[in-house]
Parts: C-alpha cells; structure tokens; sequence
C-alpha cells in the first residue's frame, strides 16, 4: 500500500507576503537606527572631549604643572586657528619652568594623549587658543570659560546641524575647571557662542 505524503513548504503567496511586510518593516527600521548610531557617535564625542579636559585638569594638578590641550590633526602639533577639534586633539605638558600659560604644543613639550579624528561629528570651540589648565586645576588665565559644542554632519567637513532626532551637545567649562552640559536645539546653531 502506497501512502502519498503531502510535503510542507510556503506557497508563492505566502512568501511575497512575507517579503512584503519584511521590506516595509526594515523601510521602518533603517532610518531610525541610523539615527540611534548618529546619536551616540556625538554621544561618544562629547564624553571623549569631556574625559580629556577632565585628564588635563587632573594632571596639572598631580603634576603641579601647566597642562595643555589643542586641536591637531596630525597628533603631534596644534592645528593653526584651533576652533574645530573634530580632526582630533592633543593634551600635552611641559618640562618644569619651562612654560608660559597657552604655549603651542613643541619638540621640547611632553605628550600625555592623543586623541584620533572624530568621523561624522562637528566639534567647534569658542576661541582660538590653546586650553591650559594651572597647578590647581584652574583654566588659565583666570576667570576664562571654555564652550563646545559638538554635532552630527553627513560630509567630511562644516559644522554640522542639530536635529530633534540627532540633537548636538554644548558643554562649558568655568574658570574653576568644573563642566557643565545640555542639549542643542534642533535648528539651533552647532557653532558655540
């Protein structure tokens, strides 16, 4: 006696319709997933730029030396102009009695860290000289204030733009070295004022 068996398997129906509904929910997904990684790039950005400002306080302290920071893209010298930290920084120090506050990075300074191009991210400072922090950790000279502000940008370069679904990030640093941080607006500017 012969027995047919019925074989299990999707009709052409049923596979279009489930093709369909995949591609709508993926149509759904990919947006919004982008957005979540365009976040945390700026994210992770500002808690880079954030650590390095807190290591450069905190090594001029324990040092008891001038401790430096500023734009560079090559890691081993400040970029000229020094407003745009996205190709990268530097934090540095300077052998004992040899320093003036705001010295540019040298052959004779010491390097403490270097920190590599922020792909994808706008990171604009207010000023245009080299961040030092004094044997207290003050920002020299005294009574300056520090402002960033760090957004998502598509191309390679410009400032980026701030968006309710990837909103940019300001930080400020007080005379006395302590951060503060907030949100950009969406619209509002990615350039610190």
């Amino acid at each position: 006696m012969n027995r047919l068996t019925r074989q299990h398997g999707f009709s052409l129906l049923e596979l279009m319709i489930t093709i369909t509904v995949a591609a709508i929910l993926l149509a759904i997904a990919v947006p919004s997933f982008r957005d979540v990684i365009h976040r945390n790039q700026v994210s992770s950005t500002s808690n880079a730029l954030l650590a390095s400002l807190a290591y450069a306080r905190t090594e001029a302290i324990t040092r008891g030396q001038l401790v430096s920071m500023c734009p560079s893209s090559t890691g081993d010298s400040c970029t000229p102009g020094g407003q745009a930290f996205d190709p990268g920084w530097i934090v540095y120090t300077y052998p004992a009695g040899t320093a003036s506050a705001n010295k540019a990075y040298d052959e004779s300074s010491i390097l403490l860290r270097a920190i590599p191009a922020q792909p994808g991210i706008s990171v604009q400072y207010l000023g245009n000289t080299v961040i030092t922090f004094g044997q207290q950790g003050q920002l020299n000279p005294n009574g300056s204030t520090l402002k960033f502000v760090a957004c998502h940008r598509d191309g390679t370069n410009g400032t980026g733009i701030s968006t309710t679904a990837v909103p940019g990030n300001a930080l400020g640093v007080n005379a006395s070295g302590s951060v503060q941080t907030s949100t950009v607006g969406a619209g509002e500017s990615c350039s610190p004022t």
